[in-house]
């Protein structure tokens, strides 16, 4: 009596499975671990009814209204990623269930992998590593990233790190975000500027934004429009934030 029940609802691909952090759970409930994803909102359902903890819900399955009716006993969902539009919070606000992230846990990870992905695009290793497997060695130009300037769009914790990264390297960055001030752009070595002056001045674009109603297709056919022809934009927020009809648009251009 007493014990929570707590449920992994999906645990693909594997992150939880396996960890010896789990016996750190062993005091205070019982673990039900679930390896691949639930395929429809009963089986979604099913998996948690008794649930009072959710752990390590994956992106691609969501929860709202619709499964939270069905949940009495749920008083929390924990997830290991930053991002939490995989959840309704204000439905889960109304039920009373706490909602918990991880940010600013994984930002550097993040950063390096955007900077792995910045260095990978100037440097065009994908297409070069594809080519020399075939037998091929073509001479092509790459660019030189010390001396450029990364535009950073949003400066949270991980564009934090990324402008970190990118300073040491000798670029010059700069910034735009919803909240601009002297002292944030001192602490993190940037200069913060208007949108439209970053797209138009910036060697490469780099996206930090949660999604939300504001930033939900922020970068479209006018923002691309305004980029110098041949910036590469990096895209560390979420896909929506950027007008997949307009990107496929300024690549085909």
């Amino acid at each position: 009596e007493g014990r929570a029940k707590i449920v992994v609802p999906g645990d693909e691909p594997v992150q939880i499975a396996g960890s010896p952090h789990l016996e750190k759970l062993e005091p205070y409930g019982d673990l039900v671990l679930y390896e691949d994803r639930p395929e429809s909102l009963e089986e979604k359902v099913k998996r948690v009814q008794e649930a009072d903890v959710i752990m390590n819900t994956r992106g691609a399955v969501t929860w709202g209204a619709d499964e939270f009716k069905y949940l009495p006993k749920l008083k929390m969902i924990t997830t290991c990623s930053i991002g939490t539009d995989m959840f309704d919070l204000e439905a889960a606000r109304q039920q009373g269930i706490t909602i918990c992230n991880q940010p600013g846990r994984t930002a550097p990870v993040v950063a390096e992998h955007m900077f792995a992905l910045m260095f990978s695009v100037a440097r065009r290793v994908a297409f070069m590593t594809s080519e020399m497997k075939a037998g091929r060695w073509p001479r092509m130009d790459s660019v030189m990233l010390q001396g450029k300037t990364l535009g950073m769009v949003g400066t949270g914790n991980i564009g934090a790190e990324m402008a970190r990264l990118a300073n040491a390297v000798g670029m010059e960055v700069i910034a735009w975000t919803f909240n601009p001030s002297p002292e944030r752009g001192e602490q993190l070595g940037v200069r913060f500027v208007e949108l439209d002056e970053l797209l138009q001045t910036a060697d490469v674009v780099s996206l930090h934004v949660a999604l939300t109603d504001d930033t939900r297709g922020m970068i479209g056919q006018r923002e691309f429009g305004l980029m110098k022809e041949g910036t590469f934009i990096l895209n560390g927020a979420r896909g929506a934030v950027v007008d997949t009809d307009a990107l496929i648009e300024a690549l085909n251009s």
